[in-house]
This record gives C-alpha cells, structure tokens and sequence, in this order.
C-alpha cells in the first residue's frame, strides 16, 4: 500500500504549484533567469510534482486521462536526472501555461 494517499499526494502537487507561483509572481523571464535560488527552488518543486505522480497507482492514470501524469513524470527526470540541460525557456513555458491548468484540473479532482 502506497505511503500516502492519492488525495495527499494531489496535495503535495497542488501546494507545490502554489509555492512556484508565489516564487515567480513578480518575476519576469529575464529575473528569473538570473536568480539561482528561485531557479533552484522551482526545480526542486517540478521533482516533488513528478515523484507524486509517478507514486500514483497506475489506475489514477487511466481515471484520469485528462491529466498529464506523464508529462509531469518526465519533467521530473529531466530535472533530476539532465540537471546541467535544463532549458530554462521550457520550464518558464511550463510555469506560465501548463502549471494554472494543471492546477485548475487538480482542484477539480480534489
């Protein structure tokens, strides 16, 4: 049996995203790019977003088509695993456009 459930681990995902948001909200791409910390911090929030979906049962996925559980797994690895390759481009495009409708989807669910 999983550790936590999938109603805490929506959580975990939604609070991270909120804790992205907060940490941009001011932030132009140009300020962002230069801050190492937020950089750092968001990164280390899109590994919690794509652990929690990976740690989903397999039944959640297809439940939940709508969801991009595999996008969020992959982004995940790319910053654990291709750290030095981070396309800061891609993941301010996934801050800004597909982090508010995952969001919005997640909240649904809940």
């Amino acid at each position: 049996m999983p550790s936590r459930s999938l109603q805490e681990r929506l959580q975990d995902i939604l609070i991270e995203i909120e804790e992205i948001q907060q940490m941009v909200s001011d932030l132009s791409f140009a300020e962002f790019c230069q801050d190492r910390r937020t950089i750092k911090a968001t990164l280390y929030s899109l590994a919690v977003i794509g652990e929690a979906a990976a740690n989903l049962l397999p039944e959640v996925a297809t439940l939940y088509p709508q969801i991009p559980w595999k996008q969020m797994r992959g982004m995940r690895n790319i910053t654990v695993h291709e750290y030095f390759q981070v396309d800061l481009t891609i993941i301010w495009e996934t801050i800004q456009s597909d982090l508010p409708m995952l969001y919005s989807s997640l909240k649904e669910l809940i």
